[in-house]
């Protein structure tokens, strides 16, 4: 028995480091057979058994999301209301001057032409500042109203929202403004729902992607400014897919493929390989392989793949 434990101790860690067992593993070719482990083995390796449930996948693209630093915006749009209110101040002076002109010649020509040429340039700053905020953080934000510009901004301020930059994957349509999009975090727990505010101008410099601008409010504004999460972008006519949804704790590698422990009996397990796994927040889903009902090891995995090794190896060496 000190054998079985020292092998499930070995698996254990190559499971983690994904070690590929290749030419040392002889019957990776040949289907897995079953192993019987005991009802006190099963106890002391911690092997748990759950039944899997139907579940569809989650329609649209997988991708990715970065929590964005709102403090560029900040600067930007203090620099968008100064320009505006000076352009106020000298529209209003303009149109003074031009009246006093008008009526009884009590401001001269002189100024009133200086004063007409100093509100033009003070529109023109104006029109730079909402160009430079479009350029780099869209039109979603240029185009907000300077009241709802400011309530965002004070959410953003007060830590009660935060923005984040979605990948948008080549060939997929830009979602838009106010499609939600799901945002997955480091735990299966951190579900966040955001709402797409605009697309955003330029391309992420490594992926090469187009983005979309979103916001978060509630439990999600206490990420962290930079840190990456998981992103689920909406696409149009996506029919819904089913299949099952295996935990992560039940996945484990052998050679360079993907196997799960299925129960057949109390005291019965057999290795299946994994087809086309994909991320989801409650594990990996699967469309095909597996059917809800079916009994899979989630605990204890790496060991049973450590007492499958050495009977493999003694039917071989038997045979």
């Amino acid at each position: 028995m000190n054998r079985m434990m020292f092998v499930a101790f070995v698996a254990c860690a190559t499971v983690v480091t994904g070690v590929a067992a290749g030419a040392d593993e002889p019957n990776e070719v040949a289907a897995p057979k079953a192993i019987t482990v005991e009802p006190a083995a099963q106890m002391r390796f911690g092997v748990l058994v759950t039944t899997l449930r139907a579940a569809t996948a989650p329609t649209g693209v997988s991708t990715t999301a970065r929590v964005l630093d709102p403090s560029r915006l900040l600067q930007l749009d203090s620099e968008l209301a100064s320009a505006a209110a000076t352009f106020t101040a000298s529209k209003a002076e303009a149109l003074r001057l031009r009246k006093l002109y008008t009526e009884d010649r009590t401001a001269s020509l002189r100024a009133v032409e200086a004063a007409s040429a100093q509100e033009q340039a003070d529109l023109q700053r104006v029109n730079a500042a909402r160009r430079q905020l479009a350029l780099e953080w869209g039109g979603g934000i240029a185009g907000l109203t300077a009241h709802n510009r400011s309530v965002l901004l004070n959410e953003l301020a007060g830590g009660h929202a935060l923005l984040a930059r979605v990948e948008v994957p080549a060939g997929t349509a830009l979602p838009g403004v106010g499609t939600g999009v799901e945002l997955r975090g480091n735990s299966e727990s951190e579900v966040f729902s955001s709402a797409v505010i605009g697309s955003l101008p330029t391309a992420d410099p490594r992926l090469q992607t187009r983005g979309v601008l979103v916001e978060l409010k509630g439990e999600a504004a206490k990420l962290s400014i930079g840190q990456m999460l998981a992103a689920q972008v909406p696409t149009a006519n996506d029919p819904p897919v089913a299949g099952v949804i295996l935990p992560r704790s039940a996945l484990v590698r052998r050679g360079a493929r993907v196997w799960v422990y299925s129960q057949t009996s109390p005291n019965t397990f057999v290795r299946r390989e994994v087809h086309d796994y994909h991320p989801v927040p409650g594990g990996w889903f699967v469309a095909s392989g597996f059917m809800a009902g079916d009994r899979v090891v989630a605990g204890g995995a790496a060991a049973l793949l450590g007492i499958e090794a050495p009977a493999a190896t003694d039917q071989q060496d038997t045979d």
